[in-house]
């Protein structure tokens, strides 16, 4: 199923968007924004739903031909080894380049300042992840388009590898680059205010948030890409677009039973982009919900 909003959320990005696309008349380049795919072998709830929906995904996302796939995180349930083996099964579907970073659910929950647990970010889980799915935090090429992915559940964590993380960041970001640049990353910046407070779930804490949009401003970057809140949700601010996908496994509230993907266009010719929500095959129309 192909919806596209008309106004405010999804169109509103693509006046932002045509400046980054190059003139010239060149090919178009398209690509799809997937997150929470949370493939698992559980029975809880509708898990045993989530395969079949990414199955659907990666159907459709071929059929589309794009240049290049974005998986925004939460690429697994738990992290553990069997689950890792079949995202990497199940990925080697795609006929395009996939390119993912991972989520509180591969590696651990972001640390809030004052709250422990046992599912804060775990160093061991990021030796596995970067063993078996490669580099957590990256800078790629691909399509004439600069990606920069990044470890969000780390920020704010102290760890040895967020300062690695920081550093090259300062050095990638330290000016803007002559090829448009996409960040993309598990969790948002922020959720409804740049200035909200931390100790929630749902975003980047305030000051790793604060650092990196100053590192995202001096680097010219105008595109952030992200997942995590199982719904989609878009925000400008400072000539930059912010934009968190619909989930491929189950959206929320669950009452919603939203899932989905996003096709993007970016036309060679500088002219209006398009951004396209595309539903899993058993999510309901009706329950499409503007971000």
């Amino acid at each position: 199923m192909n919806l596209s909003f008309s106004r405010g959320g999804w169109w509103g990005v693509a006046l932002l968007l045509a400046g980054a696309v190059a003139a010239g008349g060149a090919e178009p380049v398209r690509f799809a924004l997937l997150s929470d795919t949370h493939v698992t072998r559980g029975t809880a709830e509708d898990q045993p739903r989530y395969r079949p929906r990414f199955e659907s995904v990666i159907a459709a996302v071929n059929a589309e031909k794009v240049r290049f796939v974005l998986i925004a995180g939460d690429l697994t349930q738990n992290g553990s080894p069997d689950e890792i083996a079949d995202f990497k099964k199940l990925v080697a579907g795609f006929t395009a380049p996939v390119h993912f970073v991972p989520g509180n659910h591969d590696i651990g929950n972001k640390l809030i300042p004052g709250k422990g647990g046992d599912k804060t970010p775990r160093p061991a889980a990021f030796a596995a992840f970067e063993e078996n799915l490669g580099p957590s935090f990256y800078l790629r090429t691909v399509a004439g388009v600069r990606l920069i992915g990044l470890n969000s559940p780390i920020l704010g964590s102290g760890l040895p590898l967020e300062e690695k993380m920081w550093a090259f960041l300062e050095r990638e970001l330290a000016h803007p680059a002559a090829a448009p640049t996409i960040v993309f990353t598990h969790y948002p910046l922020f959720v409804k205010t740049v200035d909200e407070p931390g100790g929630e779930y749902w975003s980047i804490e305030p000051g790793p948030r604060a650092r990196l949009l100053a590192l995202l401003k001096q680097g010219g970057v105008r595109i952030v890409l992200s997942g995590h809140l199982h719904r989609p949700l878009t925000h400008h601010l400072d000539g930059m677009v912010l934009v968190s996908t619909l989930p491929v496994s189950f959206g929320l509230p669950r009452t919603l039973h939203v899932q989905g993907w996003t096709l993007v266009t970016l036309p060679g010719d500088g002219s209006e982009p398009q951004f396209e929500s595309r539903l899993v095959n058993d999510s309901p129309a009706e329950r499409i919900v503007s971000p």
